[in-house]
């Protein structure tokens, strides 16, 4: 049984408020058409309406043609249709016209992550917390990219870890909540052998995500190397019932089962 791999998470929207602090914060003002289509364009984005967000975004340009957070818009929406290239191109120009905005070097560093770009995206996050400490996506993904390091590169994954461990632990005091975080703890913790403090930390992702499967099969594997093996396969099933379809899960509450037996 092993645990399974956590997986770069794409930088969320940015909220409507934090769009509108971030186009006053240290230039001149926005102008008053660019800033209602740009909240436009976020409204589509969550709502899902890609084109649209598209238009927005592009027609606040018109009225101001060096607007970042137009052009964090747009690499949104390019990047929400899996156009990689199109993405770090406008997420890119955003950051030049204002290096002082952290969701576009968090988003273009999110970005860099998907095309492969291990190091300059390792950058990009730690230039997005330079400006803002708490802005936790970029936090996560920091954290995400060094536990990938880490499995590149078994010769310094001590070292790595420990960074990713410390950028976790960091993300936790400004989102205590946040379950990925706790999911990706209790990863490195299983693939190092440390199945106590896994099982603890997979416990706490499932609580406040309780329809995770990957945090219920963590939670099931981690209870069968520590020979608790009933409750090993009741979170097995657990699984299952978040996912039917999740062979892992499948798999594993076999191997819990024989173990109990």
């Amino acid at each position: 049984m092993t645990s399974r791999r956590p997986a770069a998470s794409p930088s969320p929207i940015l909220s409507l408020l934090a769009v509108l602090l971030a186009s006053c914060a240290g230039r001149v003002a926005v102008h008053p058409r660019a800033a209602e289509e740009l909240l436009r364009g976020y409204r589509y984005v969550a709502e899902k309406d890609l084109e649209r967000a598209e238009v927005a975004f592009a027609h606040a340009l018109e009225f101001d043609p060096d607007l970042p957070e137009a052009l964090n818009g747009l690499g949104i929406v390019a990047r929400t249709r899996e156009d990689v290239g199109g993405a770090l191109r406008r997420f890119e120009r955003a950051v030049r016209l204002d290096p002082d905005f952290a969701e576009g070097h968090a988003n273009l560093g999110e970005a860099l992550l998907a095309s492969g770009r291990l190091d300059a995206a390792l950058r990009e996050f730690e230039r997005a917390l330079a400006v803002d400490p708490d802005l936790a996506d970029a936090r996560q993904n920091l954290a995400r990219a060094l536990l990938r390091r880490g499995l590149e590169d078994p010769a310094r994954r001590r070292e790595t870890w420990a960074r990713a461990r410390r950028a976790y632990l960091h993300l936790l005091e400004s989102e205590p909540g946040r379950a990925a975080a706790h999911h990706d703890l209790a990863y490195m913790d299983f693939v190092e052998g440390r199945f106590e403090r896994a099982e603890a930390s997979y416990r706490r992702a499932a609580e406040l995500a309780p329809a995770s499967h990957e945090a219920l099969h963590g939670l099931c594997i981690s209870l069968v190397r520590l020979g608790r093996c009933d409750e090993g396969a009741r979170a097995c099933e657990a699984c299952l019932a978040a996912a039917p379809a999740a062979d892992a899960c499948r798999a594993s509450l076999r191997g819990a089962l024989a173990c109990a037996e």
